[in-house]
């Protein structure tokens, strides 16, 4: 009989890095190789589809508001005593947790303490941007609780080497294990890329001030000088009102336009019309937006902030910019959207790079031999 995995995590229709990280694994041959449990964690109705395709919904999501609160509380209570009574079975052999940092992790404890106390190995995912800050900025207490409970776990999950060696300040080497996030690249198999008539750049993900919109579209402004006839495409949620509003004032809505959410085909064919992506973040682990965009085919203007330079190679397959340099942002915008040939070059080693490192089966397979080391302890 096969090893049972019990895989926790939440998925779509709650939007989010670690949902459509943990639907892709589900689809991939992992459940060829092991009998998958997954349950599922999903707070829907405090951070959904449906709200976050509103103006304002989700940055809004993160500002606990009584009623998100309640229903976020109310989530995890039903889930864990829903825990209490899966985690018991003797098939299972593994609990794979999948967290983010603060509240998140807290709620990974609980799920982690309870498979330890029945025997169970754990692995704990790691997708947090900010899981450095969460660590670092936390109290002598919370800081010794953190590191104690990432010490129980079997495996804690890396997704860059730069964040591996942020976990070996506190973690020993052979309890962390890199397994770089991977993509379903079944939407971009046969998709022809279809540039749009004029230079246009195209952003994915959340509208908001840690993703570096506030940068983006002033450094936009200049790139506009140059090009007059350019455009700039916003894919995502987010503060779209007051994202409008800066283009306004900056005099450049003409040549901005906000799409909001875009998600599979849609999404796809967004990209397919770009000349290139910009993702200037503050704080990234390992984004999943630049891996729809070398799929796509579009060389990357981003941030060293991360595991990003660990996967963005500056002058192979795109440029990176120090965050909030918006000056340095508007000039490497500038030099993909006007020098064709090192444009074409990127895009080829980014199509070539998303099939060959990023498929989600790859990720699997690194998945898959975590498991089985630890199941045959």
């Amino acid at each position: 009989m096969r090893d049972e995995i019990l895989l926790v995590g939440p998925l779509p229709p709650q939007i989010g890095g670690v949902e459509f990280f943990v639907e892709a694994l589900l689809k991939s041959p992992l459940r060829e190789w092991f009998t998958i449990r997954h349950f599922d964690i999903s707070k829907t109705k405090s951070r959904s589809m449906a709200q976050f395709s509103s103006p304002m919904g989700y940055a809004r999501s993160f500002k606990r508001n009584l009623k998100t609160s309640f229903y976020s509380f109310g989530y995890s209570l039903i889930y864990f005593i829903k825990y209490l009574f899966v985690i018991p079975s003797r098939r299972i052999g593994l609990v794979h947790l999948h967290s983010s940092a603060y509240m998140s992790f807290w709620e990974k404890c609980a799920y982690l303490d309870l498979a330890r106390l029945f025997g169970k190995k754990v692995v704990l995912h790691i997708h947090g941007s900010s899981f450095d800050r969460f660590i670092r900025e936390s109290g002598r207490f919370a800081r010794g609780a953190i590191l104690r409970h990432l010490r129980r776990c079997d495996r804690v999950v890396a997704l860059s080497e730069s964040w591996r060696t942020f976990f070996l300040e506190y973690l020993a080497p052979d309890k962390i294990a890199v397994v770089e996030n991977g993509i379903d690249l079944s939407l971009y198999r046969e998709l022809e890329p279809r540039p749009a008539p004029v230079p246009t750049v195209v952003f994915l993900g959340e509208v908001c001030s840690r993703k570096g919109i506030f940068d983006l579209l002033p450094a936009f402004k200049k790139v506009l000088a140059t090009l007059p006839d350019a455009r700039l495409v916003l894919a995502g949620p987010g503060e779209l009102e007051k994202s409008q509003m800066v283009a306004r004032h900056l005099g450049i809505s003409d040549a901005v336009e906000f799409l909001g959410p875009r998600y599979g085909a849609a999404k796809a064919a967004v990209l397919s019309e770009g000349w290139c992506m910009a993702l200037p973040s503050y704080a990234e682990v390992f984004p999943l937006a630049l891996l729809d965009g070398y799929a796509a085919g579009l060389p990357v203007v981003s941030t060293r902030v991360g595991g990003i330079p660990d996967f963005v190679q500056e002058g192979e397959n795109g440029l990176l910019v120090e965050p909030g340099d918006q000056q340095g942002l508007a000039a490497a915008l500038t030099r993909l959207l006007t020098e064709t040939p090192l444009r074409c070059r990127m895009a080829e080693a980014n199509r070539r790079v998303a099939r060959e490192r990023y498929d989600i089966d790859i990720c699997a397979q690194r998945v898959r031999e975590i498991y089985q080391e630890l199941l045959r302890q």
